[in-house]
């Protein structure tokens, strides 16, 4: 188990490792104002941000048991703190997308270690409700400085300005216990022989295919609907506001109505938000549409980990959706950068929307599969 200060130090790390994909939209609108980035090299520069903390999810169940907690993190700190610096000096989509890349690696590495640590503490469910608040508040301040990071020359300020939350992580390390909890290693292939498990697990690479597609383009949705970058900001606030109150809504529900329906009404309002989540539309629309999509993720989040959870009871198929949802919102942007338009974003709102929809269909294969057929 894990004491106070560790607890304060796993907390603070796990906003400082995701920073860069939590404020991924004032990162992208930021490339743009700074080296103006086409729509499809935004959703390349997405895609290879995101498949580093895909990576480093997946790679962290061999190495988080296993090595000095306190070594692992100061290094992948440093990786963080040095490829957004290298970041910061431009030199086309393709030289920022790398060194994104190279963050992410770090600052997903970081992530993972800080949830393990989490997971150790005794009241784990109450530490990780403290986790999930702070990144959410981290999220909110960095929506509300997107305009000041979109103005020329904003961009180098953002990757010094999370170089420098990286570097302040660091002293963070030493309240770090340098071994957690001694469990097996997860035997990945041995998860995926149940075909409820291998059906859950894609339901969350899917969802998070929906997640990647929205979170690359909402920015630039709504620059190319000709909000303001202060008014822009607001929104994507206050859509991550709503976002809080869809895990509270389905705190408070439970299973009241089962797994399947809230899912399912998930999927609908999914699919009802990203119909609205185009340049067509005015400010007030966007808003909601935006609250809407934030809401139902942050709901439908909580009955997919239900599923998962109930998938595989030995609790190892919960460590390995964290590295099939990162895969997802890697694999998201991709597409859309490849069916993107310029000025045209109808592609990003069909494939989240397919997203959403096949993930369920997953999900739902995943709840109806008997359990002795998985013997």
């Amino acid at each position: 188990m894990i004491d106070d200060r560790a607890t304060v130090a796993a907390i603070a790390l796990s906003v400082i490792g995701a920073a860069t994909v939590l404020v991924m939209p004032v990162v992208l609108g930021a490339a743009v104002a700074a080296f103006d980035f086409s729509e499809g090299e935004v959703g390349q520069t997405a895609a290879l941000l995101m498949a580093g903390n895909a990576a480093s999810a997946a790679s962290a169940l061999f190495w988080v048991r296993r090595f000095d907690w306190r070594l692992v993190s100061r290094g992948a700190l440093l990786l963080q703190a040095l490829a957004l610096v290298a970041a910061s000096q431009g030199g086309g989509p393709l030289a920022v997308g790398l060194w994104l890349l190279c963050a992410s690696l770090g600052g997903g590495a970081v992530y993972s270690l800080a949830l393990t640590a989490l997971s150790d503490h005794e009241q784990s469910d109450r530490v990780f409700g403290y986790a999930i608040t702070a990144q959410v508040a981290f999220q909110l301040a960095g929506m509300l400085a997107l305009s000041h990071f979109a103005a020329p020359g904003g961009f180098g300020k953002l990757m010094w300005w999370l170089a420098g939350l990286a570097a302040i992580g660091s002293p963070l390390t030493f309240w770090l216990p340098r071994r957690g909890v001694v469990v097996p290693v997860v035997a990945i292939a041995g998860i995926l022989r149940s075909r409820k498990v291998f059906m859950a697990l894609l339901g969350c690479l899917v969802f998070y295919f929906n997640v990647g597609c929205v979170w690359a383009y909402v920015e630039r949705i709504g620059s190319a609907a000709g909000f303001s970058a202060e008014g822009l900001g607001e929104a994507l606030a206050l859509g991550v506001a709503a976002g809080m109150a869809g895990s509270l809504t389905a705190s408070w529900q439970g299973p009241r109505y089962g797994r399947v329906a809230p899912l399912a009404w998930g999927a609908a309002g999914t699919v009802l938000a990203v119909a609205f989540l185009l340049p067509q539309v005015g400010l007030g629309v966007f808003v909601v549409a935006l609250a809407l999509y934030n809401f139902v993720f942050n709901y439908s989040l909580t009955y997919q980990y239900a599923i998962i959870a109930t998938a595989d009871q030995s609790g190892r198929c919960v460590a390995v959706a964290a590295a099939f949802q990162m895969a997802g919102g890697a694999l998201g942007p991709a597409a859309a950068a490849a069916l993107v338009a310029p000025g045209s974003f109808v592609a990003v709102n069909a494939l989240a929307a397919a997203g959403a929809v096949i993930g369920f269909a997953f999900f739902l294969s995943a709840a109806r599969v008997a359990r002795p057929s998985e013997a």
